[in-house]
């Protein structure tokens, strides 16, 4: 769910960043900018590639490696690696234009600079997954990537910029329940076998470039369940669809994204395993089309964990928390869902297993007025803390059953925690200021 929110939001800030090219006579750029020009082909026909994407994007003048993800990050953890990647937005110059039927392209309103010039067509390698396999070949991203193609910008000047685009490999396939159904909606990706390799924060980015190109690197299964993701470097991947389960959703006053980011979704890797250990790699060759990768989702072996999370002081039930089952010999599988109203939770879908059962972000909130103007939120008034509790844990063995009566009673932390205001990661704080300014040119 974070990914998901998180490239929602690249798509709102793609929208200003965006500059589309221009085709016919050149138009000029404003004062104090630079125009590029130049030409996209297909490595692989040797064609004009039409209606490409290209993407002028600035070299960062620093690099700050990706920090590894923290399964037991709270809610303020998560919406402050949110609120930076929104950051790095705002310190990159990024200019995206469009190609026309001859393949060539106009970009205007460039600022002056350095930037790497990357093409996008659906099929063809992404530029975000251009990235990831030289960050997993051991490039050095403090100089200038190996391959990409580097135009300076000056201002009232034109550079010229030809980009050649490489076909990609492909991997597709058909996903059913194990009932022979097809399972419509999942959502697939692939990962690198071993591990997974992430560009540095200042390349979180090219995400935008993925879906506005078409070649998202992702692929969402059919009616009849078939699947197909295409645009990727040649490398060893595990094959990855995820459905969501559970999910609240509601809008304005009703809108709750705490409890949305509780729910992880269901996630099996190709042919039939929840655990990416236990998951059949695939190698993909340079432009290779791997077909018939069917993959399976087992039902008969989950679970469910349910239970009530009280306060220890007076055994009500605390209507806002996190609880979390992490796998105890697979630090890279946990199942997650929040508690109700009345301090209840369900978790399901569990393999078999031995799980560190986690009780986080506890609080007892009420609705805030509906007046209430002291924090611009798009999602309603929002929540007020009147009461915040220890983290809890203990121990819970899933075998071959549904298992319940799982109750937490947490201690009362003499710290109350404001509860986290997402609505800043869209602008609105306490200041009535936006939080991030999008594409503005670092000073």
């Amino acid at each position: 769910m974070h990914t998901l929110i998180t490239r929602r939001l690249f798509v709102v800030a793609s929208l200003s960043l965006s500059s589309l090219g221009l085709y016919g006579q050149q138009p000029a750029s404003a004062t104090g900018t630079g125009t590029v020009t130049g030409h996209v082909t297909c490595g692989d026909t040797q064609r004009p590639a039409r209606f490409a994407t290209v993407v002028l994007f600035g070299v960062p003048a620093e690099v700050t490696a990706t920090p590894k993800a923290d399964p037991d990050a709270s809610e303020e953890a998560q919406m402050a690696a949110m609120t930076a990647a929104l950051k790095s937005i705002g310190k990159t110059n990024m200019v995206q234009a469009q190609t026309g039927t001859d393949g060539a392209y106009v970009a205007t309103d460039v600022p002056p600079g350095d930037y790497y010039v990357f093409g996008a067509e659906a099929g063809y390698v992404s530029p975000l997954n251009q990235v990831e396999a030289l960050v997993g070949a051991g490039a050095d991203l403090k100089k200038p990537l190996p391959g990409v193609q580097v135009v300076h910008v000056v201002a009232e000047h034109q550079s010229m910029a030809d980009v050649t685009i490489e076909r990609g490999a492909a991997v597709s396939g058909v996903i059913s329940w194990d009932d022979g159904s097809p399972v419509s909606g999942a959502i697939f990706t692939v990962v690198p076998a071993k591990g997974e390799v992430k560009p540095p924060a200042q390349f979180g980015m090219l995400a935008i470039v993925n879906m506005l190109s078409g070649g998202i690197g992702a692929s969402i299964s059919d009616d009849q369940g078939h699947y197909r993701i295409s645009g990727l470097a040649q490398g060893d991947y595990v094959v990855s669809a995820k459905i969501q389960v559970g999910q609240p959703m509601g809008l304005g006053a009703g809108m709750n994204l705490a409890k949305m980011m509780a729910n992880t979704p269901l996630e099996v890797y190709a042919p039939a395993a929840f655990h990416k250990s236990d998951a059949k790699a695939v190698t993909l060759t340079a432009a290779q089309d791997l077909r018939d990768q069917a993959v399976t989702l087992n039902l008969g072996g989950l679970h469910s964990v349910s239970g009530r999370v009280a306060s220890a002081v007076d055994h009500h039930g605390i209507n806002s928390a996190t609880v979390k089952l992490q796998d105890t010999s697979d630090k890279d599988f946990a199942r997650s869902a929040p508690v109700d109203a009345a301090g209840n939770f369900t978790v399901m879908y569990v393999p078999a297993g031995t799980y560190t059962m986690k009780v986080t972000d506890a609080e007892d909130t009420e609705p805030k007025p509906k007046n209430d103007k002291s924090k611009p939120n798009l999602f309603g008034p929002g929540t007020k803390t009147l009461r915040s509790y220890a983290d809890g844990k203990q121990s819970v063995v899933v075998l071959d059953s549904d298992v319940t009566g799982q109750n937490v009673e947490l201690a009362v932390d003499k710290n109350t925690k404001e509860t986290p205001d997402f609505s800043k990661l869209f602008g609105g704080d306490d200041d009535d200021k936006p939080a991030v300014k999008l594409g503005t040119p670092p000073q």
